[in-house]
Formats: C-alpha cells, sequence, structure tokens
C-alpha cells in the first residue's frame, strides 16, 4: 500500500512538471527585452567637432521589468562604431518607454563621410534579455560629417 501511495505522489509531480515545462514559455524565467522603439532623423550634415540633438523611445517588450540601464548613440561607417552620445534609462516595467534626446558630439578626430546614427538599448549589456540581438536601431537618413571650417 505505501508503495501505491509513492507511486501516485511520483506521477502526480512528474505530471505537474511536465505540465508546467509544456505551458507558454517552457518554464523558462520571464525576462525584460529592450529595444530602441524609434529614432528621429539626424541631420543631413555635420562638421566635424559640432554636435546635433538625437532623440529616441526605449521600450520593454519582455515579460518582466528591467533595471536602470543606458542608451548609447553611434555613428557608424564601415562597420566600425564611435560613440557620440549616452543616455540614462531609468526601470522599465513591461510594456513602458522611456524617451528621451541626448546632445551628441562629434569627435574631431572622425573621418569625413556619410554615417549612419545608430541608437543602442541596454548598451553595456548589463540587463539579462529574453533576446541580446534587438537592441540597436538605426535611423532611416544617413548624416554627412565634413571637415570643420578653418579657424580664424
Amino acid at each position: 500500500m505505501r508503495f501505491q501511495v509513492l507511486a501516485a505522489a511520483l506521477i502526480v509531480s512528474l505530471g505537474a512538471s511536465a505540465a508546467a515545462l509544456s505551458a507558454p514559455g517552457g518554464g523558462v524565467r520571464a525576462r525584460p527585452d529592450l529595444v530602441v522603439n524609434s529614432l528621429a532623423n539626424p541631420p543631413a550634415v555635420v562638421s566635424a567637432g559640432d554636435g546635433f540633438s538625437a532623440r529616441d523611445r526605449t521600450r520593454n517588450i519582455g515579460k518582466a521589468t528591467a533595471r536602470a540601464t543606458v542608451t548609447r548613440y553611434y555613428l557608424s561607417k564601415g562597420g566600425q562604431r564611435t560613440q557620440v552620445a549616452r543616455r540614462s534609462v531609468g526601470l522599465l516595467k513591461p510594456g513602458r518607454s522611456s524617451a528621451g534626446s541626448v546632445a551628441a558630439k562629434v569627435p574631431l578626430t572622425l573621418d569625413t563621410g556619410a554615417y549612419s546614427l545608430v541608437a543602442c538599448a541596454d548598451a553595456p549589456g548589463a540587463v539579462i534579455e529574453t533576446s541580446e540581438k534587438n537592441n540597436c536601431r538605426t535611423a532611416a537618413t544617413r548624416i554627412v560629417v565634413k571637415k570643420p571650417p578653418p579657424r580664424v
């Protein structure tokens, strides 16, 4: 009789475990998922050494709250990224977002040419997310960096 009770308890326990693993999410703990939901287009032309304004909306599309983090802005050309600004993003509950703007600065040492403006949520990778591959967004238009005007 004792064996039957133990066997029944084992079957119930295994059944509950199987149900938990087959449930949506497969028993995996819910995680946040930070994305740059929108990114304003940069100015068409800027001189090296000058600044420009940039604006984004960082959203948590995950199922858990994300702790405070940073969204970083880059100018990208030929696979090389140069950071030009950063913005602190507070704690984000699921489905919530944080909009903000920054004053970006183009380094004097940056080569002239056409660049893409890229913003990346959780750029330092401090938050463990559902997906680490969807954090960045590239602006629809490019920004041309030209030589600074001569000093007088």
